[in-house]
């Protein structure tokens, strides 16, 4: 007997890595895109909420927008 599943709810989970960035960011670090991501211009700010362990690498960037997944080599460290 087959039994059919609707697996529409489940979604794909990424990691968070708690620790540090391979560029060197951390949680709570201000960061500036460097060039244009998705709907997100470049130049905005936002503050790093955690990272990606896929590849490559991305970081969990909360902006005015909302969140997105940002490559790391897009990114910059905000004084």
């Amino acid at each position: 007997m087959l039994t059919a599943v609707d697996d529409s709810q489940h979604a794909a989970m990424l990691t968070m890595i708690t620790g540090t960035a391979a560029a060197g960011l951390e949680v709570g670090d201000t960061v500036r895109l460097t060039q244009v991501h998705e709907q997100v211009p470049a130049g905005a700010e936002g503050r790093v909420v955690g990272f990606y362990r896929v590849e490559p690498p991305q970081t969990l960037v909360a902006f005015e927008t909302g969140h997105a997944p940002v490559l790391d080599r897009f990114l910059e460290r905000v004084a």
